[in-house]
């Protein structure tokens, strides 16, 4: 995958000067880029110093696995005379050498970007792994007060010194931030790979989709945090689900002790009960530390598999925390980033947006009243946009900003893709019926097994693809008749057919969906399952509808380990249909809620 190189330069950190009564937090930003300033009277200090922290703990985390060096191992076993000569030592040094040395230590994210601006001052930190993002937003004149600014993006480093400044903040003691570029400073070109950047759009991309609202008071993620802490999960599903009732509280359930937490927030005010499942709640303890100061948080849950936004009201500031629900070497996002793809937008258009949000933060309501366009045109500009890098979508406040994610534009192209294999995949499903699939297969508590047929016509090729999804979306079991799958199996990731029959599988349930909400999509419909369940106090019942062309399979019971099974077969597909849907209905009536999509 292609990387883009960015220049930065930076001074040294000077430790914080200052006596019992005052303390200077001098910043050095990116002197490689233009000139952004500020100097500003803190008026919460240790709301200040808890949220930076906050940052540098997002920027710090990697859920991803690390590989071990075996070197000293075999050093080890060279000693000690065993089977393990010079040569393979040395190629095994050879190895960690071109794969973790210094010719890869130049690959790295972007640092945290600094934007001064009317309005406040906000920070942005995008994990490593690709599967956490955070933004805080200072307000103006709420907690800080400035005489002057130079508005703008830079970056800002977030170096062992600064860290150990910020954690000798107290809030007794005046504060005054000081942001300016460095004037001195080696500079230094850094490696940034397009995925990184592309996943970074991705996630800006996301929170600007349709989602549900759902308040929560302090204490309830308190709640939630306390219960992960006291006990460990060790088995699936681990999941954080919300079960949304209109005109109830929520009800947050920890899995897989199905642990229910009441929430004392404001009622569910949408229109449809239905339940969310979320996952990465283990990176919810990153907002331990400013609890404390939170006034109530805001969850945006936008759907399986797509990231989960909490906002935090911090009164003088705002933390919006993102959980982008996959990680680098994860399957979801291959599905999920499908959703975002970049269309054919005016590129004038663009400009103009651009130049729009420059003057002035605005909602997609008020551009698409100033440039006289219809409002899905505006959408796909926006869209293409914020995967460029050059805006931002700010989900507290429903406004968009100007803010370029690096100094130079963003090649688009570079950026469609998240590697060669996924570029391959796509030119499969670009022709008609190359990419089919056989067979769906409920596995119950087990899954999903997928089956399809890959032909690829440029290649004269046909390859037969399966993969399975476990109930947490994760590929546990994937084959293929390729030969990369053949020489590596999934060592080296999923092959091309496997993501163009995970991208199909993603394309023809969303469709599905879509379909069963109208009549004449209902006719469609010749296989699928759906489950719904209903509490009563602790205890949940649940039922699985299937529906497989002439026959309709019922599971319920309120244990899913020893469910209660009943099968209907009729004379036609039709009268089935009808009967499953029926039934659909008549357990809503009762007050199920719809935890398929879950």
């Amino acid at each position: 995958m292609a990387n883009a190189e960015v220049t930065h330069r930076y001074r040294e950190f000077a430790a914080p000067v200052g006596d019992s009564e005052a303390y200077l937090l001098d910043l050095p930003l990116d002197g490689a880029r233009p000139a952004v300033e500020i100097k500003a009277n803190i008026q919460r200090p240790d709301l200040i110093r808890d949220g930076l922290l906050v940052l540098g703990e997002v920027l710090r985390s990697d859920l991803r696995h690390q590989a071990q060096d075996r070197a000293d191992y075999l050093a080890y076993l060279l000693k000690q005379g065993k089977r393990a000569n010079q040569a393979v030592w040395d190629a095994q040094k050879t190895f960690l050498a071109a794969k973790y040395g210094e010719a890869t230590q130049q690959e790295a994210p972007l640092d945290p970007l600094f934007s001064v601006s009317a309005d406040g001052i906000a920070i942005e930190v995008f994990s490593r792994d690709e599967s956490t993002y955070a933004r805080l937003h200072l307000k103006a004149g709420s907690a800080y007060q400035s005489d002057a600014h130079t508005a703008g993006t830079s970056h800002l480093r977030f170096t062992p010194p600064l860290l150990e400044a910020l954690a000798g903040i107290r809030s007794y003691r005046p504060l005054t931030l000081h942001g300016q570029p460095s004037a001195a400073g080696d500079a230094k070109t850094v490696r940034v790979p397009y995925r990184w950047l592309r996943a970074f759009g991705q996630v800006q991309a996301a929170s600007t989709l349709p989602a549900e609202r759902v308040r929560l008071a302090p204490v309830d993620l308190y709640n939630v945090l306390l219960s992960l802490r006291l006990r460990k999960a060790k088995t699936a599903p681990r999941a954080l689900r919300y079960e949304l009732v209109p005109g109830q509280p929520p009800r947050l359930v920890l899995e897989p002790w199905e642990q229910v937490l009441p929430a004392s927030g404001a009622p569910y005010q949408g229109a449809v009960p239905q339940v969310v499942r979320t996952w990465g709640r283990q990176r919810l303890s990153l907002l331990g530390r400013l609890l404390p100061h939170t006034k109530a948080v805001d969850v945006y849950l936008l759907g399986a598999g797509l990231p989960a936004f909490y906002v935090l009201d911090l009164g003088a500031a705002t933390l919006t925390l993102a959980l982008s629900g996959w990680t680098d070497s994860g399957w979801a996002g291959i599905a999920t980033f499908d959703l975002f793809a970049p269309g054919n937008t005016d590129e004038l258009l663009g400009k103009r947006l651009v130049k729009q949000l420059a003057e002035q933060p605005q909602t997609l309501d008020a551009l698409t009243a100033t440039l006289h366009q219809p409002r899905q045109t505006v959408r796909q500009a926006l869209l293409t946009e914020l995967l460029k890098g050059t805006v931002i979508y700010d989900i507290a406040s429903d406004l968009f900003h100007h803010r370029p994610l690096t100094a130079q534009p963003l090649d688009l192209e570079q950026l469609r893709y998240r590697d060669v294999r996924e570029e391959q995949a796509h030119r499969l499903l670009a022709i008609v019926e190359q990419v089919q699939l056989t067979r769906i297969h409920d596995l119950g508590l087990d899954g999903t097994a997928i089956d399809g047929e890959v032909q690829d016509r440029q290649a004269h090729r046909q390859y037969q693809t399966s993969f399975t999804l476990d109930r947490e979306g994760r590929t546990v079991k994937a084959s293929c008749t390729c030969h990369d799958f053949r020489r590596a199996g999934l060592k080296q990731g999923p092959c091309p057919h496997m993501i163009a029959l995970r991208l199909r599988y993603a394309r023809e349930q969303a469709a599905l969906e879509q379909a069963r909400e109208t009549p004449e999509g209902r006719k469609l419909i010749r296989a699928e399952t759906r489950t719904l369940t209903r509490r009563q106090g602790e205890s949940v019942l649940s039922y699985r509808i299937s529906l497989d062309e002439r026959q309709i399979l019922l599971r319920w019971g309120n244990d899913p380990q020893t469910l209660r099974q009943q099968r209907l077969l009729f004379n036609r597909a039709e009268e089935a249909r009808n009967a499953y849907f029926e039934r659909l209905d008549g357990l809503a009536k009762q007050g199920f809620i719809d935890a398929s999509a879950a």
